[in-house]
């Protein structure tokens, strides 16, 4: 059994952080894929000391040593997707941009984490620039929240139209595809560009308080998708119903933010429900 998984479970990379609670980051990534029949492999770009009522401190990975990992894992030859989170510094951002430059046909989704939702910065200055000016042009797809979005183009967003210019704008500046994500609006508001029309997808807003690693479960979502051989859009949709679910179905793991149930399709009691998540329609 375990040599058919090998072969047929599409490998998906994960270069992120590390959350101890597994809410974000690397964890939530490798159980995110699982969820979607893809095996997670790693590469870590910082520790992180947190729970799920914030973070305390962060030790980014040296970027000899993340280069190293990154190396190790794409020599097995079985690498068909990456998602890139958290980088923490210039650094790290430039062993990520060599290496996706060197293989270009891996499709590959950017969630630009730069601070957590405590304030926390997770990338430094220096980074911020570097995924601004170069990072964006390399991937296949970036997936920024609201502040994240504002941060990259300088610009300030407000609501369905802000979010429509700002998408505009990362195209412009050299992105291929974009979804800026809005979950923090009165309505799960996302919005997809790249290059035609934007496109919006509105979901349901449900437990606002179960949200911890919400952007990184999105983006490796989509990456998973686009390692089973869906389209963008599709992946996109799929990526949000995916998300929308964990959210309905997570539970309390701590006196803090509430993760994502990112396995809810294990659970025998929901399974059935589960196998028809509510797809985002699209809005004009």
């Amino acid at each position: 059994m375990n040599n058919q998984l090998s072969t047929s479970w599409p490998v998906v990379l994960s270069i992120a952080g590390f959350d101890p609670c597994s809410g974000a980051g690397i964890a939530a990534d490798i159980k995110t894929l699982a969820a979607h029949n893809c095996y997670g492999v790693a590469a870590i770009t910082a520790l992180t000391v947190q729970n799920t009522q914030g973070i305390s401190s962060v030790y980014p990975t040296e970027a000899a040593v993340l280069k190293a990992m990154i190396t190790a894992v794409l020599a097995d030859g079985a690498v068909t997707a990456v998602k890139v989170g958290m980088l923490a510094n210039r650094a790290n951002a430039e062993v990520v941009m060599e290496i996706l430059a060197s293989n270009p046909a891996l499709p590959s989704v950017l969630d630009p984490v730069l601070r957590s939702s405590g304030a926390t910065e997770l990338a430094d200055a220096a980074c911020i620039e570097f995924v601004r000016e170069s990072l964006i042009k390399r991937v296949s797809v970036i997936t920024p929240n609201l502040a994240e979005a504002a941060v990259l183009t300088g610009l300030e967003v407000e609501g369905l139209e802000g979010m429509k210019v700002t998408a505009r704008r990362l195209v412009e500046m050299g992105a291929p595809a974009v979804v800026v994500t809005g979950g923090h609006l009165d309505k799960a508001i996302d919005v997809f560009f790249d290059g035609s029309e934007p496109e919006v997808f509105v979901g349901d807003h449900v437990k606002p308080d179960n949200t911890h690693g919400t952007g990184c479960t999105f983006s490796s979502a989509i990456a998973a998708n686009l390692a089973l051989g869906r389209h963008l859009r599709d992946a996109i949709v799929l990526a949000k119903a995916y998300v929308t679910e964990a959210i309905r179905k997570a539970y309390i793991v701590g006196p803090g933010r509430v993760p994502l149930n990112h396995l809810y399709r294990m659970n025998p009691s929901t399974r059935v429900a589960d196998h028809s998540p509510a797809v985002p329609e699209p809005v004009s």
